[in-house]
């Protein structure tokens, strides 16, 4: 009886200090989109990663707990009362703005008399001809960028990101 009693206890003093150093690695954890490895976090400092964008469906993520770990999937669900905030409307406008300047380029380009009228007037002069150019393809750039960029604020502006516990 009392050699069982005091192997129970040593049995259960070695398992409370293992216990105590799962414990210490409990939290959230997530890989970047460089692959670093952040945690242990907190709930508040996993949701204040999640609010400043790092943490986003595709990301990712599990919680550890005693020793178990939970992988967390997360989703996004499209708000129909976020869709006309003024956030929304604003970069929708933005993006409708941006793409409409994109597509008339495109077609003041595409036009053959201005392109001949236009070659005509730059005959001899390659410098200002390769830099049109390069405006023009720099424009056409920097303007697909931007409406990548705008679709990107506009999904974070109209939906809302949801997380399970698989």
């Amino acid at each position: 009886g009392t050699c069982e009693g005091a192997l129970l206890r040593g049995k259960t003093s070695a398992l409370g200090a293992l216990g105590d150093d799962m414990h210490a690695s409990d939290g959230y954890y997530f890989r970047d989109d460089v692959g670093r490895l952040h945690g242990p976090l907190t709930r508040f400092q996993y949701e204040a990663w999640t609010l400043r964008g790092e943490i986003r469906p595709g990301t990712r993520v599990w919680r550890q707990q005693a020793g178990n770990t939970y992988k967390i999937a997360l989703r996004r669900r499209l708000r129909w009362t976020k869709l006309a905030s003024p956030r929304a409307v604003g970069t929708c406008a933005e993006w409708l703005m941006v793409a409409t300047s994109l597509g008339m380029l495109v077609f003041l380009v595409s036009i053959r008399k201005l392109r001949q009228q236009i070659s005509k007037e730059m005959q001899g002069q390659y410098f200002s001809a390769a830099f049109m150019l390069l405006l023009v393809v720099a424009t056409c750039y920097m303007s697909v960028a931007t409406i990548r960029k705008l679709s990107n604020r506009l999904q974070d502006e109209t939906t809302d990101v949801f997380e399970s516990e698989v």
